[in-house]
């Protein structure tokens, strides 16, 4: 697997701007609902508060684990030289489907997946998190978000 990026594009992380927002408002979000707890919990339960140094130590962690979000979804390319890549290309959509991936666009050994859309939380939904998989000759080339394509380069090599 490759990435789609140059390397300077990889350390921005964020794809768009849609992206950036939808992420800030939930690390936001999981923040206040954190620091809610870590202050008032104690407080609560009789006990004093929580030092400043450990409360900030779990928040700069915690941002830190959140990073890998939008590392997951940077876009990476695959490609797989097969004797049968029609049925390459559908065992990859049967595996897409697996993990909530719907094929969107079909046209001429192109196709594009795009999670299946959750109504209540659709403004987190992000374009980058697209997979397309396309059969051209006897090779496949899968480009997508990174997590969904080592899914499939996971399950197709143990296949």
């Amino acid at each position: 697997m490759h990435s789609v990026l140059p390397a300077w594009r990889q350390i921005l992380l964020f794809q768009s701007p849609r992206q950036l927002a939808s992420y800030g408002a939930g690390t936001l979000a999981a923040i206040a609902a954190g620091l809610c707890l870590f202050i008032g919990l104690p407080r609560l339960v009789g006990h004093g508060a929580i030092p400043p140094d450990v409360l900030a130590g779990t928040l700069a962690f915690a941002i830190a684990i959140s990073l890998r979000v939008p590392y997951e979804v940077q876009p990476v390319r695959w490609r797989v030289s097969s004797a049968y890549p029609g049925l390459l290309a559908d065992r990859a959509a049967v595996l897409l489907a697996s993990i909530d991936y719907l094929p969107a666009q079909r046209s001429g050994g192109r196709t594009v997946y795009r999670l299946a859309p959750i109504p209540s939380l659709s403004w987190l939904r992000w374009r980058e998190c697209t997979v397309e998989v396309r059969v051209h000759g006897a090779d496949v080339t899968i480009v997508g978000a990174r997590i969904a394509v080592r899914h499939l380069h996971r399950a197709l090599k143990n296949a």
